[in-house]
């Protein structure tokens, strides 16, 4: 018989500092397997091989992941005015326009994926807003044509 493990998704826990990850904690709450060393300190709790030590189960990236670069302001204004212009950049544009800016060609291609992905959202956005107000504004007219005609109701 198969025994369900208690993972903990409290509010405290997701939210606490990520530099401080104990691993005996995330054994005891999660199930990532664990050894004992045999090593001077018998009580110590380390990950098996298959993983990285001190490293945040939470964490979905690989470990040897570049750190995520800030974009300065003048590399937004560039990048916003050269998505005005298009939205979509050949590979020797693209390569070009990333060493103008001082960035690699995936962070420019990364940058105009997810800016149009927001244009898109946004727009959605207004659509909706849009047909919400036509139809608060169709209720509004059926609800004067109500009291008009029942004034009671």
């Amino acid at each position: 018989m198969m025994t369900k493990t208690n993972k903990d998704f409290s509010v405290a826990f997701l939210l606490r500092d990520k530099n401080d990850c104990d691993l005996h904690t995330y054994a005891t709450k999660s199930s990532i397997p664990l050894m004992k060393t045999s090593t001077s300190i018998s009580s110590d709790y380390w990950l098996s091989d298959q993983f990285e030590a001190k490293i945040c189960p939470l964490r979905k990236h690989k470990h040897d992941r570049k750190p995520r670069t800030p974009f300065t302001t003048a590399q937004l204004i560039a990048l916003e005015k050269k998505f005005h212009e298009r939205h979509y950049l050949s590979i020797s544009e693209r390569a070009e326009f990333s060493l103008s800016l001082n960035l690699t060609e995936t962070q420019v291609k990364i940058w105009f994926q997810n800016r149009r992905a927001k244009e898109k959202r946004v727009s959605e956005a207004e659509l909706e807003k849009y047909r919400f107000m036509q139809i608060k504004d169709q209720l509004a007219k059926q609800f004067q044509m109500t009291s008009t005609y029942f004034p009671f109701a």
